[in-house]
């Protein structure tokens, strides 16, 4: 993308000296400027070949109305910027959603060709759809979450009510081509499977931990996973989990467990184990 945007940067230099005779010279210049700025601008996610070549088109007619006297150099101009465009590759950002997408869908060994190629279509759009919400919408968000008066309450609602909406149109697509544990894997590899690490160390921790406790645990880790999948950045998800190991936490806490004095004896057991381990590997 950055070797097209050079390209149409360079185009729009030498068809201005071309047409620096004309009266119109600055008006060409202006819309072939503008042009290249928006392209740089504009979020790697957004620019794909289809719109790149879209915005060619619009500028083309703006152009040859601002621009009479220098219809034939902006004809040519137009062209390379065309010729470009269809030869643009992927952005950086696609590449990096297809193949996080791809390395998902390799888990779901079961599903068919047909329904692999369809989880693949609806991660991207998932992908695209969340990192497009964070762009409009993080800022603000963050913003109104620290603030205590009830109009920002109502907007952070409103605005987490649409990412909510993403969710929900993001699992509705899932559950058409996936079993629900197919659906689940999706999501845990979206969350890197923080729940089940996580889950796996409070059983390690408190070996005595009732059916009931367990699935309390279990409940909340995966209401943390189904809210964390879109959020826009690792750390944030993580963030998710962090919240929720809290109430855990908290809970455990009321049901009489010493935390700090469990995870103490944990970590004694685990370095006896490593010790053990070690030992058999040397004999």
């Amino acid at each position: 993308m950055r070797s097209w945007c050079a390209k149409a940067t360079g185009t729009a230099l030498v068809w201005g000296s071309v047409a620096r005779s004309s009266t119109r010279f600055a008006a060409v210049l202006f819309a072939a400027s503008r042009y290249v700025a928006c392209c740089r601008a504009t979020d790697c996610a957004a620019i794909t070949r289809r719109n790149i070549v879209a915005r060619t088109a619009r500028l083309a007619g703006f152009v040859r109305a601002a621009a009479l006297g220098g219809a034939c150099g902006i004809a040519v101009m137009m062209g390379a910027m065309v010729e470009a465009a269809e030869t643009a590759t992927p952005s950086d950002y696609e590449q990096a959603i297809a193949g996080r997408a791809e390395k998902i869908v390799s888990t779901l060994r079961r599903a068919s060709d047909e329904a692999q190629g369809h989880v693949r279509e609806t991660l991207r759009d998932f992908y695209r759809g969340t990192h497009a919400w964070h762009e409009a919408n993080g800022a603000r968000r963050k913003q109104l979450r620290s603030a205590q008066d009830d109009a920002s309450k109502a907007e952070l609602a409103t605005l987490e009510g649409e990412l909510a909406a993403i969710r929900e149109d993001f699992s509705k697509r899932l559950a058409n081509d996936l079993s629900p544990d197919e659906v689940e894997k999706v999501k845990d590899g979206l969350t890197y499977g923080v729940l089940h690490v996580t889950e796996r160390a409070y059983q390690e921790m408190i070996e005595r931990l009732t059916d009931e406790q367990k699935a309390t645990i279990h409940d909340w880790l995966v209401e943390a996973r189904d809210l964390a999948i879109s959020e826009g950045s690792s750390e944030a998800k993580h963030g998710v989990f962090g919240k929720y190991k809290g109430r855990i936490n908290n809970y455990l806490s009321q049901q009489g467990y010493d935390l700090k004095q469990e995870e103490r004896s944990w970590q004694l057991r685990r370095k006896a184990a490593a010790a053990d381990t070690s030992t058999e590997e040397r004999k």
